[in-house]
């Protein structure tokens, strides 16, 4: 397998998170972001396993929600408008 060595930005947090995880496994870092990159086999679900999915998430993320605030505003905001 041929690789290809590539820069990438990530948080401290995710470089940290993903270092500890390679020490725990005994692997490198470049081993584990691997991993977590392959692509996995995914088996087909069918349309009411996809809802009940999809409906166990938005009652997991309800408790997230804040009156008055635009999260697609603030998404956007900072994807077009900010200063990186």
């Amino acid at each position: 397998m041929n690789y290809v060595t590539t820069n990438i930005r990530i948080s401290e947090e995710d470089y940290l998170r993903l270092k500890a995880e390679a020490a725990k496994e005994r692997k490198s870092l470049s081993a584990v972001i691997r991993g977590k990159l392959k692509v996995k086999d995914t088996k087909k679900l069918s349309v009411e396993q996809l809802k009940r999915r999809i409906e166990k998430h938005a009652r997991e993320n309800a408790k997230y929600h804040v009156d008055g605030v635009d999260s697609v505003k603030i998404i956007r905001e900072m994807r077009y408008k900010g200063k990186w």
